[in-house]
């Protein structure tokens, strides 16, 4: 019918295709970029630490005329080399996407409804997931095994040069239940309007820690360049001209539309015709084509030049090289030093004007980050954290929130534009190409901090606060007070559990001693990003802060995983390639570790050799009472502290630990696990006892099921181990604030107990530490209700019965089960 025509017309018009910045280089991101395809598949470029967060900061943005993203809507991840800053985050975003598309399909194959989500499933009702990287990636991935297993979930690998137009066996996603003609147009509409990808890989020696150039030997590395294409966009269907020359309205226009010739018997003269689509279509339009560009040297920059897949593009190119798309932007994740160069610039120009140029530039050291001073992406986190620390600067220092704005006056220059978190590129429809306007705002606003300084008055916590805290001064001794010149302190760079969440990051403290050294307490993905940015907060007027950045990431001399969960340690990739780059072998980490960490470290290192003589290993089962590892002393000499462990119930090599010596006193920190009385005997008489309290009372069975404790339960164990001070961490994403507390009236103990809850930021001192215990009730007047948008989020996509998820086999091992 001529509605038909015209609406198969229009499908190609009102497709749409964008790039998303999603992070940039900044103390605590990396770049990273989302692709939508005009079918509406995702390609992640990049997944580094907190990349699961930056979706959830989407929704942010999402009434500033974008969509809200989801992790579990990407389909295909590109990796442009093997580094923390690439893959930091992708073990994190493969079990996260594994688990939210196994719910959905339990949840849809429960529901008995045709739905277009079946789609997106293969065989076993569960989504694919593809991911092309440099040589490398396939071990990177194996090495997962040993913390992490989802064996439904298909991961398809490709490594090196990659054209997925080539691939004859690539995943698909059947209609399992729709009938042949559904699944042949769902299969034709997917290849005319979803991207093909062809990966450049190029191979360039470097120095794997720059800062031991003596003794380092050069390494191979592969750094890989994509460039991304729609086929060309069809003509539009003429109609009167195929009136004219009498083609019958039906099977033969869309025959036609296809670009192929028809032949029938015309109405009129009743004899047979022929007649071609060239006679009825308008001249095709060339295709959508996107660069992204990884060229951390000039040597990459010279293979890239010599490309055949790249000249194609250039405006000088021969008629016989021109492709069927056009290049509408490349995207450079290339160092400044690199870009600014006059080959790299010059090599631009080869473009043409036409092409637009997107700026992500990498950084390649802590000082690259600090130079670049680029904001942080996390604007719920750095938001909360600003509201807390008007509520007291001293517990909660003050988030650096620089006020540069984002918009297309002072990010474009001619055809280059500084790439900013959430900035959309329009890539069809070809009339709105280019920058989208309602995304070029900054992050931050130029009153932001007033602005919030108002909330926090008007809530009444700000005056709440003051009270409590000029009544608590009164009471802190004045040779206490003395004591504060020591440099004890201990930071909560991470306090929610396994699910992300974009108010609190994974699990992670930074323990600082009296003398300046420090170690870690589990090193949850993005540790050492936060750490930079309370760093940055409590930095000295006079200090330098790349020195000061320096000689505090020397001063961690040690590091404690509680257990192989991937929230509990992916940090220490970042963490020791940081260390490494400045000279870290010299002095290597004590790393306190369950032994399936040293294995997957050990096959990591062999993609990864920066990190090699990074660290020592001290096995957890080591330092059970009564035994003695000679790494023990090196703890004494470097930290003056002695570590006992306890196992605990969670997973297998699940532990706590007891710190004696810290500025604290006696700390002991119980991990993930139920609770222990094993744990509190030998934590006993504990100046400060941190533990999880993953869910609040009344849902025990949850706890029971998921291995964790409640706020009560947590509460009962200080008890028992007679604790001066409790500290409550690790909260489900159902509470991003402060969980309920309902103490037990008839234990005098638990009426009693000083109880603080941690917040990402929170930085505690041995004085402050009674202050911390008593500013929850101004706290909780910052958030009134429990009701949050990830809450919403977590129950569109985990909406399964507790006990059916039982059945699924690893379903919840990320998610602190099992």
């Amino acid at each position: 019918t001529d509605q038909t025509i015209i609406s198969t017309a229009h499908h190609y018009s009102s497709m749409t295709s964008s790039i998303r910045i999603l992070t940039t280089s900044s103390l605590d991101s990396s770049p990273s970029l989302l692709l939508v395809s005009p079918n509406g598949s995702k390609t992640l470029i990049n997944c580094g630490e907190g990349c699961q967060r930056s979706f959830l900061e989407s929704s942010s943005t999402s009434a500033a005329g974008v969509g809200t993203l989801r992790v579990s809507s990407v389909n295909r991840i590109c990796l442009t080399h093997i580094g923390h800053d690439a893959l930091g985050g992708l073990p994190g975003m493969i079990l996260t996407t594994a688990d939210v598309a196994e719910a959905a399909a339990i949840e849809f194959k429960k529901s008995n409804v045709k739905r277009s989500y079946s789609s997106m499933l293969s065989n076993d009702g569960i989504p694919d997931l593809e991911i092309v990287g440099p040589s490398g990636t396939k071990s990177f991935l194996h090495s997962l095994r040993h913390f992490m297993r989802r064996d439904r979930f298909n991961v398809h690998t490709y490594e090196g040069h990659f054209d997925s137009s080539k691939l004859n066996n690539t995943p698909q996603r059947p209609l399992e239940n729709a009938n042949k003609r559904a699944k042949k147009k769902v299969q034709k509409d997917n290849e005319e309007t979803s991207f093909t990808v062809e990966s450049i890989p190029v191979n360039y020696t470097a120095v794997p820690n720059a800062a031991e150039t003596t003794k380092s030997q050069q390494i191979t590395k592969q750094a890989i360049s994509y460039v991304f294409t729609s086929p060309p966009i069809p003509g539009k269907f003429l109609i009167e001209k195929a009136r004219k020359l009498n083609v019958p309205m039906g099977p033969l226009c869309g025959e036609l539309k296809a670009g192929k010739s028809v032949t029938f018997i015309d109405s009129k003269t009743n004899e047979e015709r022929t007649v071609d689509s060239k006679d009825v279509l308008a001249k095709e339009s060339p295709g959508v084509g996107v660069a992204v560009v990884y060229c951390p040297t000039t040597h990459v920059l010279d293979e890239l030049r010599a490309s055949r897949t790249l000249r194609a593009f250039e405006k000088n190119r021969l008629d016989d090289d021109a492709p069927t798309s056009q290049l509408d932007a490349i995207v450079h994740l290339t160092p400044k030093t690199v870009f600014e160069s006059d080959g790299y610039q010059s090599w631009c120009e080869e473009f043409g004007s036409a092409v637009d140029h997107i700026t992500l530039h990498v950084a390649e050291s802590v000082k690259d980050r600090a130079a670049n001073n680029n904001a942080s992406p996390f604007v719920s986190a750095m938001r909360g954290g600003a509201r807390r620390s008007f509520v007291h600067d001293g517990l909660f220092p003050m988030p650096d929130i620089p006020m540069a704005a984002c918009d297309g006056s002072t990010t474009r220059t001619a055809a280059f534009i500084e790439g900013c978190p959430m900035m959309e590129y329009l890539l069809m429809p070809r009339s709105k190409r280019g920058l989208n306007a309602c995304t070029m705002k900054s992050l931050y606003s130029a009153t932001e901090k007033d602005d919030l300084r108002g909330e926090v008055i008007t809530a009444g916590a700000l005056q709440l606060a003051q009270t409590v805290a000029s009544e608590q001064v009164a009471d802190i001794p004045v040779e206490q007070d003395k004591n504060e010149s020591n440099l004890g302190e201990l930071i909560f760079t991470g306090t929610g559990s396994a699910v992300p969440c974009k108010h609190r990051n994974v699990t992670g403290m930074y323990l600082r001693m009296n003398n300046g050294n420090s170690m870690l307490l589990d090193v949850g993905e993005g540790t050492f990003g936060q750490l930079l940015q309370v760093w940055k907060s409590t930095l000295p007027k006079s200090a330098s802060a790349v020195d000061e950045y320096h000689s505090r990431l020397l001063g961690i001399k040690a590091v404690w995983i509680s257990h192989p969960h991937a929230d509990h340690h992916l940090g220490l990739l970042r963490l020791l390639s940081e260390r490494s780059a400045i000279g870290g072998s010299n002095d290597p980490i004590v790393l306190m570790a369950p032994p399936n960490m040293f294995a997957f470290l050990s096959e990591y290192q062999l993609t990864v050799p920066e990190i090699k003589g990074n660290y020592v290993e001290l096995d957890c089962r080591d330092l059970f009472p009564g035994q003695q590892s000679p790494l023990c002393t090196k703890l004494r000499e470097d930290l003056g502290i002695s570590c006992t462990t306890v196992q605990v119930t969670h997973c297998p090599y699940s532990y706590a630990v007891i710190v004696d010596g810290t500025a604290f006193g006696r700390l002991a920190y119980s991990g993930d696990c139920r609770p222990s009385s094993r744990f509190a005997a030998a934590g006993n008489g504990a100046d400060v006892l941190i533990h999880e309290a993953t869910f609040e009372d009344g849902m025990k069975e949850e706890a029971v099921l998921k291995k964790h404790s409640t706020v009560g339960e947590a509460i009962e164990i200080a008890c028992k181990m007679d604790a001066k001070t409790l500290i409550l961490t690790h909260f489900s994403q159902r509470y991003p604030k402060i969980p309920p507390v309902n103490r037990d009236e008839s234990d005098a103990k638990a009426m009693t107990v000083p109880i603080a809850f941690a917040f990402d930021f929170m930085r505690v001192t041995p004085s402050s530490l009674p202050l911390a215990t008593k500013l929850t009730p101004a706290l909780r007047l910052l958030y009134p209700g429990q009701e949050d948008d990830d809450k919403t989020a977590a129950k569109k996509d985990l909406t399964v019965d507790s006990k059916e998820l039982m059945a699924v086999p690893g379903m919840f091992s990320a998610q602190g089960i099992l």
